[in-house]
């Protein structure tokens, strides 16, 4: 298997045609093996209960049952009383007497003489009954029983030797047999007059009620003096039902009933012309059969579609067959297509469940992208140059603007861009705020201008569905792991470059988070972390308005660590609570210290969105401010706007108790969560804090410095204080003092100072225009 996911190419035929080729022989076996004939019988059975209809009536039945044997003499009957039945029958008009009893032996000679004159003196047609037999268990020859001579002379015979099939039921009637070496019809056909060839068979139409055919008792038959007028011109079939006569068969839908009442059904279904003819099993199966392979052949169908359309066939069959035999065009068996069909779903079901469960190792959830496990298994099997990574700078923000579906649709997307630089244009997703790729072998003599491409080909912005998303990336490289190409775009991120080769010192220190913790609470204990400040400067009144403190961690041996490598450490470990009261309670000695020099000075203290739902911590920070001597009104607590929309109701009740206590409240990085000024109403909020993606660009992007300028006027209209970071040069302070907003704060005013620069540069003399221009 060259590569993972030309191996999941090859799986395409066992998700199409192998399902359809399992079903093709299962379904050819069950033609041949002729299995299925049970489950044929109970489909039938459904569709006659459906379309259940009476008898014509044009076949009237004369029982032979239990009241007729009792009320005359002992069984077999007396001819006498036969004779009287067709004398009486033609004197009521009958059209048609058939006798389903045994006339194959002689009686007296008188007996046989009488029944033989009412044979030829009567006007309706007579048919007897004829039927070969075995001639006993031992032999397998058979014997004819046919009338005696004397009977048949004037009357018509005909079969009724009926084939009850392999389970014992007789569902089916056949056209005629031949007895005594001589074709005779049956004597359905003869009753209903309908031609067949003897060696074919139909099925008895189970659909017609058998109560609904005409009865009349054998014993009120030769006692009526008047018998109904229904009878004229009318098919009478005389034989027994009665149980003690036996003569019972089984059939599919009525159980055990008579012979002559499946001798009147099978002459009712000749009449209503319901002996329709049976295309058989093969017409639907190869229709279902190759209506599926034209499906799969187009390999632009589903599994889920074509599950789908092998379903609808099912129903579509189950209902044809039923309303053609409604019409009474033809019939056939769709068994085997719908057993084709069955195998096809659940076979066509296991193996997309089994392939989906195999390959979902190889698959991202998120973005159903190749992840990890499928790069992974790519670089051991083949040989590599480089293996390049992007690490996404605002993941969160982008959790926060879009949903599972845009979320995928987002990175298909950026694989779709990143994908001229990769190897085979595949692109991994490998953890959930980066992708990876084996860099092209054009690029390998170029990386620079490899990762320039890059970032040209991620510069505009991309659509998550519709949702406008602006990216900021970092990108890693190694020609070792994928792993070293990870810590290298982490070392970029950190580091503020674009991108990075793999640093084995960075990595020792990444290598080592764990042990940072450790040193990191030492250091909190021994107040070996810097608190420094950064200035807001009040633009309209053109003077030091403020101060942010912000945290610097300078290890006595790894140097400078990045807030950016420890805080979100401390956030994941939950223990971010210790440096936030750390930063707070510096703050509020050095306001305390400065107190004389620059009265009133306020200063922001940032909270992690961690900790805002956290009410003891809340509690705790408010009781700090309230136990120290800076005016609560000093203070302003920060939280970023993401932080808000994540839990809006527990971020409304902290604010809300934080606000209460005179503290204010300051919303950072507004614009990055895309809430609205609208829902920034509903929370107890002083101050907005424009993010500085938007104010680094606005004198150079028109979109942006419209967002800028009407944030400004919204805020100002709903009563909140509006504050510009980022701000990074003399034009875009000076936009921005021509747009009213209230504070700036960036590297063009001043870069974080220690405490004793703070308080050197800004509060030991007062501060003059130039330093702005400095």
């Amino acid at each position: 298997m060259a590569t993972v996911f030309s191996s999941i190419r090859v799986t395409a035929f066992r998700l199409t045609f192998l399902p359809w080729l399992l079903a093709l022989f299962a379904g050819v076996g069950l033609v041949i093996a002729d299995f299925g004939n049970d489950v044929e019988q109970r489909l039938s059975n459904v569709r006659a209960n459906i379309v259940e209809k009476p008898a014509s009536g044009d076949v009237v039945l004369v029982e032979i049952d239990a009241e007729s044997l009792q009320k005359t003499s002992n069984w077999p009957f007396s001819r006498e009383y036969y004779a009287v039945a067709i004398e009486k029958l033609n004197a009521a008009g009958a059209a048609l007497i058939a006798f389903d009893i045994d006339f194959s032996s002689q009686s007296t000679p008188q007996q046989d003489q009488r029944l033989a004159d009412a044979i030829e003196n009567s006007d309706a047609t007579i048919i007897l009954a004829t039927f070969r037999q075995p001639a006993s268990t031992l032999r397998s020859d058979y014997v004819e029983s046919l009338p005696i001579p004397v009977l048949r002379k004037n009357a018509f015979s005909a079969s009724v030797n009926v084939h009850p099939d392999s389970r014992g039921q007789l569902n089916r009637y056949s056209y005629g047999l031949a007895t005594d070496a001589t074709p005779r019809p049956s004597m359905a056909s003869m009753i209903a007059e309908v031609s067949g060839d003897i060696d074919q068979s139909f099925a008895i139409d189970q659909s017609i009620d058998p109560d609904t055919i005409p009865r009349l008792s054998f014993v009120d038959l030769i006692n009526s003096n008047d018998l109904p007028a229904q009878l004229f011109g009318k098919k009478i079939l005389i034989g027994a039902t009665a149980i003690e006569l036996g003569d019972r068969y089984s059939t599919g839908r009525f159980g055990m009933i008579p012979g002559v009442v499946i001798q009147a059904m099978a002459s009712e279904t000749l009449i209503q012309g319901t002996n329709l003819h049976d295309l058989g099993k093969f017409p639907a199966f190869a229709l279902a059969a190759s209506i599926i392979f034209l499906c799969v052949a187009t390999k632009k169908l589903s599994s889920r579609r074509l599950l789908g359309i092998a379903f609808a066939m099912i129903i579509a069959l189950v209902f044809l067959l039923l309303v053609v035999e409604y019409l009474n065009w033809f019939t056939f068996s769709n068994v085997p297509a719908l057993f084709f069909l069955g195998v096809y779903m659940l076979s066509q079901k296991f193996l997309t469940t089994t392939t989906a469960l195999k390959n979902s190792q190889y698959v991202n959830e998120i973005s159903d992208l190749p992840n990890e496990a499928a790069l992974q298994k790519i670089l051991a099997t083949k040989e590599f140059g480089y293996i390049a990574t992007a690490r996404l700078a605002d993941f969160r923000e982008l959790l926060v603007l879009t949903n599972t579906a845009s979320r995928k649709d987002f990175f298909q997307k950026l694989a779709d861009r990143l994908s001229y630089l990769a190897q085979d244009e595949r692109v991994y997703h490998v953890d959930p705020d980066m992708v990876a790729w084996i860099v092209k072998t054009e690029y390998t003599l170029d990386i620079r201008g490899h990762f320039d491409a890059a970032s040209a080909l991620l510069q505009a912005p991309i659509m998550a569905h519709q949702t406008k998303i602006k990216i900021e990336t970092n990108f890693g490289i190694s020609s070792e792991s994928l792993d070293q190409s990870k810590i290298a775009s982490e070392h970029a991120l950190l580091s503020g470059k674009k991108w990075a080769w793999h640093d084995s010192e960075f990595d020792d220190a990444v290598g080592q988070k764990h042990n940072l913790l450790i040193e990191l609470d030492q250091a909190i204990k021994g107040g070996e972390l810097d608190v420094v400040y950064q200035p807001k400067w009040d633009l309209s009144a053109n003077m030091l308005g403020g101060a942010e403190a912000l945290v610097r961690w300078r290890h006595q041996e790894r140097g400078f660590i990045s807030p950016e490598l420890f805080i979100p450490l401390l956030e994941k470990a939950g223990r971010i609570d210790g440096l936030t009261c750390y930063v707070l309670q510096k703050t509020l000695d050095d306001l305390t210290n400065w107190e004389k020099l620059r009265p009133g000075l306020s200063c922001s203290v940032n909270i992690s969105a961690k900790l805002l739902g956290d009410r003891d911590f809340v509690n705790k920070a408010i009781g700090m401010v309230e136990n120290s001597s800076v005016d609560n009104g000093q203070i302003v607590f920060e939280v970023t706007e993401t932080a808000t929309l994540k839990n809006p109701e527990k971020s409304a009740l902290a604010l809300k108790l934080i606000q209460s206590a005179g503290i204010r409240v300051s919303i950072d990085d507004y614009g990055t969560g895309h809430s609205t000024m609208s829902y920034l109403q509903r929370l107890p909020v002083d101050e907005v804090k424009l993010d500085q993606s938007f104010v680094k660009t606005m004198i150079t992007n028109s979109a942006n410095r419209v967002m800028v300028l009407s944030t400004i006027k919204m805020a100002h209209a709903l009563g909140y204080k509006i504050v510009a970071e980022g701000i990074e040069d003399q034009p875009c302070l000076e936009l921005l003092t021509r747009y009213g907003c209230d504070y700036g704060q960036g590297w063009h005013i001043s870069k974080p100072l220690t405490s004793e620069q703070f308080e050197a540069d800004w509060l030991d003399r007062e501060v003059d225009d130039s330093r702005l221009s400095a």
